[in-house]
């Protein structure tokens, strides 16, 4: 039986779309992922696969980082008849349409260093997220996105109260992966206007987090989740935790870790980054020369 494949996705489209003209990484970012493919491969085995397009390619190479991956696919689109710079995850899409056979998309951020359990469901992702209804930053009403209800017109769904977090994602079921994946690009394709009122994070996380937690409902699909629980996104802002009624410093102590609550806190202190880099590259000791490799690669660009 062929392994599971591990997939990452890396698309050069939305921060070129943004005026950053070439690809490029920050030290930490190089070690996250060096870490994540090669724990991926250690405590579950998975066959790490990348899909980019031929600018990343490249730049991958030119940095040493093609060879931690068992397949690179470097097809993702140049150009887009939506705007990639507010659609910026939908590089998914297009990953998921092309897999062929099982596979679990990981963040490029993120790393598991434990044996993941999937258990009886058909879609699995990292947790779930609460939507409030005076979200206007992350999950607004639906009709403010998406005027036209196309969403609501093609699907039948009916809007409730959660969405999955992707930073982990499964299917059991390929076909209904790409129906996932093909509603959300003719969804990202079909909207002629974008409403500078609300913040673009608004529009991935309502075609790629929350439209899959409705259409698993309206297709009877069973989510199962890694950590348990509500994340609230809105409870920053308040002071609240986040997360309710969660598993997650359990999870966290076995081995989880997704960086980007933490960006914020990196990109406003060079010391921080620094001291971060330092923890990511010497905790695992068969990686750091490797580590260093790249890293040294990069800083010569």
């Amino acid at each position: 039986m062929n392994p599971i494949k591990a997939i990452y996705v890396d698309w050069h489209l939305p921060r070129k779309n943004s005026g950053i003209l070439m690809p490029s990484k920050r030290s930490w970012e190089i070690c996250m992922l060096i870490r994540s493919v090669y724990f991926s491969r250690k405590y579950n085995n998975l066959s790490p696969v990348l899909y980019c397009d031929p600018e990343t390619y490249s730049y991958y190479e030119s940095i040493g980082l093609l060879k931690h991956f068992d397949e690179v696919k470097p097809i993702l689109p140049t150009s887009t008849i939506f705007d990639a710079s507010i659609f910026w995850a939908a590089g998914k899409f297009y990953a998921i349409l092309d897999c062929d056979s099982p596979f679990i998309l990981i963040d490029l951020d993120a790393e598991i260093r434990f044996k993941i359990d999937y258990g009886d469901c058909d879609v699995y992702c990292t947790h779930l997220e609460r939507v409030v209804d005076t979200d206007l930053k992350f999950y607004p009403k639906v009709e403010y996105l998406d005027a036209k209800n196309y969403i609501g017109n093609n699907f039948n769904i009916e809007w409730g109260s959660s969405s999955c977090n992707t930073c982990l994602l499964a299917f059991r079921d390929l076909d209904f992966a790409r129906e996932y994946a093909n509603s959300a690009i003719k969804f990202m394709e079909c909207l002629d206007e974008i409403d500078p009122s609300f913040s673009k994070v608004s529009y991935i996380v309502l075609i790629e987090q929350r439209f899959l937690y409705e259409l698993c409902r309206a297709r009877g699909k069973k989510i199962g989740v890694l950590i348990s629980g509500n994340y609230v996104p809105t409870n920053y802002a308040l002071g609240l935790p986040a997360f309710e009624n969660s598993n997650l410093s359990e999870v966290a102590g076995r081995g989880f870790f997704h960086v980007w609550g933490f960006k914020n806190d990196i990109k406003k202190s060079k010391e921080k980054e620094d001291e971060f880099f330092e923890s990511l590259s010497s905790s695992v000791a068969d990686l750091k020369e490797t580590i260093i490799e790249s890293v040294s690669m990069n800083y010569k660009l």
